[in-house]
């Protein structure tokens, strides 16, 4: 049986192509014992832990930074507020199997066909024991949004430099996301 190939239309050639690509570089369905662990790609860069809630964690940047600022001279009786965006981010260890298949094709027309199939496949790295845990390669510390510090002395313009420089250094945060305000005398 002859089959003229110019008849056959041309998305067929890349039908077989990606079910070739398919046959060669996909996973083994005999392979033995239970099948990895898997996460999506989303799941796996970033995962907020819930081990301590974001108030949790602005009330301890707060009791830090008041005891802080409570040092300074000329500053007394601080109160401080902080905002987060979220609690501390963990990036689990993956990893990574890339596949990329190129195949060209020429027709009796001189026609030329590139035909690319990309292929990721991620995978939790998991550490043995029992249970199993995800490899944490970093901590992330959560972002602050804004800070509030209003204390005594801050009416003087050099301790509300000192406390507005505090607060930058030590929570990362720029000037513009720090409020510094004097405290009513009672």
């Amino acid at each position: 049986m002859n089959i003229d190939l110019s008849k056959v239309p041309k998305w067929t050639y890349a039908v077989g192509a990606l079910g070739i690509a398919l046959l060669l570089f996909g996973t083994s369905l005999d392979s033995p014992g239970p099948p990895p662990k898997q996460e999506t790609a989303q799941q796996t860069k970033e995962i907020h832990t819930d081990r301590m809630s974001i108030s949790g964690y602005e009330r301890l940047y707060e009791e830090k930074l008041a005891q802080v600022l409570n040092q300074i001279q000329g500053v007394a009786d601080v109160t401080v507020m902080v905002n987060l965006e979220s609690t501390e981010e963990i990036v689990l260890a993956e990893n990574t199997n890339n596949q990329r298949t190129t195949t060209t094709e020429n027709d009796k027309q001189g026609g030329t066909r590139t035909i690319t199939a990309f292929n990721e496949n991620k995978q939790l790295v998991m550490t043995k024991g029992s249970p199993d845990n995800p490899v944490v390669v970093r901590t992330i510390k959560p972002h602050v949004r804004g800070v509030l510090v209003v204390a005594r002395g801050a009416e003087q313009p050099r301790v509300k430099a000192m406390i507005l420089e505090t607060v930058q250094r030590v929570l990362e945060v720029p000037a513009h996301r720090i409020a510094v305000e004097p405290k009513k005398a009672n």
